[in-house]
């Protein structure tokens, strides 16, 4: 392990962070210490041995929103192990001031123990590795190695589907895929929505999708797109006849006697919004509306679906990362903490309790929100080169290529622009951010 600073053994101050109690000595024989501190404590003025517990501060934001997940999981391993000198203090924090409370702590040597957040890359300096532990990259779903090193560990997934307005298809007499055997095609899937919009006097529009990157690159996914070459991750693969298909059929619902709605495509228009009206036959999202719309529809129902395809089956998994900090002087209890979490029984209480899509193979939860296993459905029956791109794209950490396809297809989606104009665009977008990368030939 690498160690950058000495155990603390005071309080100190902190720019922009939280501090756990813990700074110096107590009344009792017992002392709490966030990241280290004295080992020894006065009890009656008298100089005792203590019985150490280390308390590990876990960075964490949404728990409360998310049902108090790991909030419920904490309060199990504390009970099991608070007499084996290791507890759990959450500190939740606002989600857009994580990152920064990190860098700032980072640079005061008063990082937390354990943190659950969308990344790390932009600070992998100060993560901890998890070669030496009982986990393995081959345990999840999401790529946490860098540079050969297991760091983060998928703590729960998200992955894009469908999302119908059932009330509307039943009214309209319109079957729906639920397995593997029903599955649409895009064309079956047009030809769907187009019935149930000409059926239902409320429902005017066949389609939104999210003004997502990601959630484009999930429809050319299942066309057969791919970014890197999968044989060399240096060469470009964008520009091929399967993505031009792909988008020339994006493209295709957007204009006269489409399915789609143009101002949501170019994000003038929020889905999610918009669907929640009932006027709209499908929603192209992530898995993570669901408990948005468990809470706010009560005009309609409305049910997961499994996604169409073309060529493969696809889906884009995102998520966050749950993973221990380097330096803390408590790496040993952090990773104790770890493997403890994904053990089955306690991860299992954890995806339960949030309604989260497992980051761990293997793991099935039962889930209070209906229709949540489309997604795990989804995730198990889609192709590789979705995760493969991503891990690649890791390894350009600080090289943004923004949101190249997504600004492209708004251009395009406006007239602009070609199907051939959005993949010479994204390519050369790709090109000048992306270092050693080259057009396939």
């Amino acid at each position: 392990m690498k160690k950058r600073w000495l155990a603390l053994g005071a309080c100190a101050a902190l720019t922009a962070a939280t501090v756990l109690s813990g700074c110096g000595g107590g009344s009792s024989s017992t002392t709490t210490t966030a990241a280290g501190g004295a080992d020894t404590t006065t009890a009656g003025g008298n100089t005792s041995t203590p019985t150490e517990t280390v308390e590990l501060e876990l960075l964490i934001s949404d728990d409360t929103l998310e049902g108090g997940a790991m909030a419920t999981v904490v309060a199990k391993f504390n009970e099991e192990f608070k007499d084996k000198g290791i507890q759990v203090k959450l500190n939740e924090i606002a989600y857009a001031d994580m990152q920064t409370q990190i860098q700032n702590r980072a640079a005061v040597g008063e990082l937390p123990a354990l943190v659950k957040l969308s990344n790390f890359d932009n600070y992998i300096d100060y993560v901890l590795p998890l070669d030496d532990s009982s986990l393995s990259q081959d345990d999840f779903l999401r790529d946490g190695t860098r540079n050969g090193h297991f760091y983060g560990t998928s703590v729960n997934n998200t992955a894009v589907g469908m999302i119908i307005n059932k009330t509307a298809f039943d009214n309209a007499g319109v079957s729906y895929p639920t397995t593997e055997e029903e599955r649409w095609t895009w064309d079956e899937f047009e030809a769907a929505v187009k019935e149930v919009v000409e059926k239902n006097d409320n429902v005017t529009t066949g389609l939104v999708i999210d003004h997502s990157q990601q959630r484009i690159d999930t429809v050319l996914y299942s066309f057969g797109m791919g970014l890197f070459d999968p044989a060399d991750e240096t060469k470009l693969t964008f520009k091929s006849d399967a993505t031009k298909k792909g988008l020339e059929y994006m493209l295709s619902m957007y204009q006269d006697g489409g399915i789609s709605k143009a101002s949501v495509g170019v994000g003038t228009e929020n889905a999610q919004d918009v669907f929640k009206t009932g006027t709209v036959a499908a929603h192209l999202a992530g898995n993570w509306v669901m408990n948005d719309y468990s809470a706010n529809i009560s005009s309609f129902e409305w049910c997961p679906v499994l996604m169409p395809y073309d060529t493969y089956k696809a889906t884009s998994l995102g998520g966050n990362w749950f993973y221990a900090m380097d330096g803390t002087g408590v790496e040993e209890e952090s990773i104790q903490f770890l493997e403890w979490f994904y053990e089955p029984e306690n991860y299992t209480l954890y995806c339960e309790t949030g309604n989260y899509l497992p980051g761990r193979k293997g793991i099935e939860p039962s889930y209070t929100v209906e229709g949540l296993d489309i997604f795990n459905m989804e995730i198990n029956a889609s192709i590789d080169q979705p995760e493969y791109d991503t891990s690649v794209l890791n390894k350009h950490s600080g090289e943004d290529w923004g949101q190249a396809v997504r600004d492209a297809m708004d251009r395009a989606i406006a007239g602009e622009m070609d199907a051939d104009g959005v993949m010479d665009y994204v390519v050369g977008e790709m090109e000048s951010a992306l270092s050693g990368v080259t057009v396939a030939e």
